[in-house]
């Protein structure tokens, strides 16, 4: 019998309360939180001091095996600093025990540090194959539905492979009894073997898949590598194809609604996606944005001679998208534009009426800034004239920003890089040959 196996664990309550409201509402934190861990309040390293002195004066009066289940894990796990004479004394404990909040602890540990080959590793597999039969109820079932997760070789794959034959890999991980799907360690590497092994995501079907993988329902979003690599994965069919158009919409609405806008939301996280990929839904993004602003000015102009014209620009620049040459496009409103956006809307629910940055000098221009390889292109509304940068006059426009003033962008009247809408449409030919071609 193990030190462990002797402590009593605090605090050790006479008297408990049942009930059922309660008893839910503890399942409920439990499952919106897994990995939070279910220990005394103290800090780590204040209860690894605690049980260093208890060890060092084999006085262990007031330490609970709780405390000492806390130590084992941190010791397992080898990401803070714990001495010789310890870790000789719990690597003591880990072998004797019978103790089951010691052997919860062996088996997190086991799982939040599993490297495959490691010596460790296998150490620990096969002490937990040998107590198997007295491991608290939940490792027992986990290993005995799941005995992949004992496999200190090809145990991450192999959960992987059986991650992606199940409709749920989350709530079918949840259900065998893992804790914390989302874990370091083996879960780490069973993520990075099911997206490897996920066939391409090109149907619907498949991508909420992957992304019911990372945002299961009623659990906190994660905005992390785990994330960042499964949106890669998702747009990985598209580096080099074109994506149709019926899931491109649902890829951007699934994607945007989940993680952010990637020209304006959360830049921690769409920092970590690749640069291909980043690229892809910023193309995507483009053609939301332009068909956005066209709408919203015809919908401003009305039946005006100035919507006819507004008209012409569109088949225009929609047509240089369709042929693939416009990277990215950001829109600017002048304020009476706002209303407009605003209605389409609430009559839509189509998020792209509301991503733009605003233009408050001309209260009546709108401005679409669209980047084509190294040319940053400014059209515009009205009387606006379809300006080129870089230029050497003018400090060439940023994307994406809140916030506009056209005495940054007009260029001069007769400026060689501004070309007036004439009626004739000599301008697409302009564009044509300082642009396109």
């Amino acid at each position: 019998m193990s030190l462990a196996d002797r402590l009593v664990l605090k605090p050790d309550f006479t008297a408990r309360v049942t009930s059922e409201a309660l008893h839910t509402a503890a399942k409920r934190v439990e499952r919106a939180f897994p990995d939070i861990e279910k220990r005394a309040p103290e800090d780590v390293s204040v209860i690894l001091r605690k049980v260093e002195r208890a060890h060092a004066g084999e006085d262990w009066n007031g330490v609970s095996s709780g405390e000492v289940g806390i130590a084992a894990y941190e010791h397992i796990r080898g990401e803070i600093q714990i001495s010789q004479a310890l870790r000789l004394f719990l690597d003591q404990e880990l072998m004797a025990t019978t103790n089951p909040t010691l052997m919860d602890a062996i088996c997190r540990g086991y799982l939040a540090s599993w490297s495959r080959h490691e010596q460790k590793t296998r150490f620990l597999s096969e002490l937990l194959s040998d107590k198997l039969s007295i491991l608290p109820t939940r490792w027992k079932t986990l290993f005995a539905k799941c005995p992949e997760f004992l496999d200190n070789v090809d145990g991450a794959e192999k959960v992987a492979l059986r991650m992606i034959n199940a409709s749920s890999p989350y709530q079918w991980l949840k259900a065998a009894g893992l804790p914390a799907p989302h874990d370091a360690g083996f879960m780490r590497e069973a993520h990075v073997e099911f997206l490897r092994h996920s066939p391409l995501p090109k149907v619907e079907k498949a991508v909420e898949k992957l992304l019911g993988w990372v945002t299961p329902p009623h659990q906190p979003k994660l905005f992390d590598a785990w994330a960042a690599e499964t949106v890669e994965k998702i747009l990985s069919p598209w580096v080099s194809a074109n994506c149709p158009a019926e899931l491109r919409e649902f890829n951007l609405k699934k994607i945007v609604g989940r993680f952010g806008d990637p020209r304006t939301d959360k830049p921690a996280f769409w920092s970590m996606v690749g640069q291909d990929y980043r690229r892809i839904l910023l193309k995507w993004l483009a053609r939301k944005s332009m068909e956005a602003i066209f709408e919203i000015v015809t919908s401003a102009e009305g039946g005006s001679d100035h919507g006819h014209q507004w008209a012409k620009r569109k088949r225009f620049w929609m047509g240089v998208y369709d042929k693939g040459r416009i990277d990215e496009a950001w829109v600017a409103l002048g304020s009476k534009a706002v209303p407009h956006a605003k209605d389409l809307y609430s009559r839509t629910g189509d998020p792209s009426y509301m991503s733009f940055g605003k233009q408050s000098t001309r209260n009546d221009t709108c401005l679409l800034i669209m980047k084509i390889g190294t040319k940053t292109i400014v059209e515009g509304s009205h009387s606006f004239r379809v300006h080129v940068f870089p230029t050497s006059t003018r400090t060439t426009p940023e994307l994406y920003l809140g916030n506009y003033d056209l005495a940054d962008i007009l260029l001069p009247v007769g400026h060689h890089d501004a070309r007036m809408h004439d009626t004739a449409g000599n301008w697409m030919g302009w564009v044509q040959r300082r642009v396109l071609r």
